[in-house]
Order: C-alpha cells, then sequence, then structure tokens
C-alpha cells in the first residue's frame, strides 16, 4: 500500500511539475502580444478627419471643430469653425483653409510642423490612422485635438 501511495505521489508531482511548465509556455503561443502600433508614415494619415479642439488660451476657454484633409504625402489642409472665450474668431464655412506640414514615426508618434520648422503640436496615431489624439505646444495654451477620420472608404 506504502508504495502504490508513493508511486501516485510521485506522478502526481511529475505531472503538476509538466502543468506548471506549460502554463508558462502556454501564454507565449496562445496569447498574442500586445505592444505600441508600429509602422506608421506620413502615408498612415491619408483622408479627411472631423476634429475637435478644448482647452485654454491667452484670451480664455478655446473650442473649435473642423475638417482636416492629410494627403499622405506630409500636408494637411484645415477649415475650422474657433470659438475663443465665447467669441466666434474663425468659422468653419467663412474661414481661410490653413495648410500645415506633419511628420509621423514608425512608433506612431507625429508633429505638426509650421513653415519655418518649427513645431506647433504633438499627436499618436491609434486604430491604423483611422484616429489620433494631438497636444498643443504653443506656450500657455494647454488645448487638446482629437482627429477621427470621417469616411471607412477615405
Amino acid at each position: 500500500m506504502r508504495r502504490i501511495v508513493t508511486r501516485v505521489v510521485l506522478l502526481a508531482s511529475v505531472v503538476s511539475l509538466l502543468l506548471v511548465g506549460l502554463a508558462f509556455r502556454v501564454p507565449h503561443r496562445l496569447v498574442p502580444r500586445v505592444h505600441a502600433q508600429e509602422g506608421c508614415s506620413v502615408a498612415t494619415l491619408n483622408g479627411t478627419f472631423g476634429f475637435y479642439r478644448t482647452g485654454t488660451t491667452s484670451v480664455g476657454p478655446l473650442a473649435s471643430v473642423g475638417i482636416a484633409t492629410y494627403d499622405g504625402n506630409g500636408t494637411t489642409t484645415v477649415r475650422q469653425t474657433i470659438r475663443r472665450n465665447g467669441v466666434t474668431t474663425q468659422d468653419l464655412f467663412a474661414g481661410p483653409t490653413v495648410v500645415a506640414s506633419y511628420e509621423v514615426d514608425p512608433d506612431c508618434a507625429g508633429r505638426l510642423v509650421n513653415p519655418d520648422g518649427s513645431v506647433f503640436g504633438h499627436f499618436v496615431v491609434v486604430d491604423g490612422g483611422k484616429e489620433f489624439f494631438g497636444l498643443s505646444l504653443s506656450p500657455g495654451n494647454p488645448v487638446n485635438v482629437v482627429w477621427k477620420k470621417i469616411s471607412k472608404e477615405d
């Protein structure tokens, strides 16, 4: 009887060790690794996006909505309605179209660039370029921006 109990305990120990070993190996095979999206470039931003901006400027609260078109080559055109401190200062339908440049790194971090080469905003591309989140770098203007692709076909 004692010999049977010893064999059962030994067999149970070996099986337990095998199961523990498999438990540490299975997640690597069955569960995909979660890591930052890779492989972005200026071409990732291609199409028309709706966006909104909120925050504070030197003249008070800011709210803005608009349409931005990204050409996939590093140039964007933007039309927007801007309200600063409750006053409309630019109109989406009557205001000028602004042209700017953008850069996107392989890790999907990007920059909005002025014509003189200075950077005025940072952003992060998510969901394969269907959306991105940004932040103004203008001094004294903590303004956040969210862009969403308008059309799936775009």
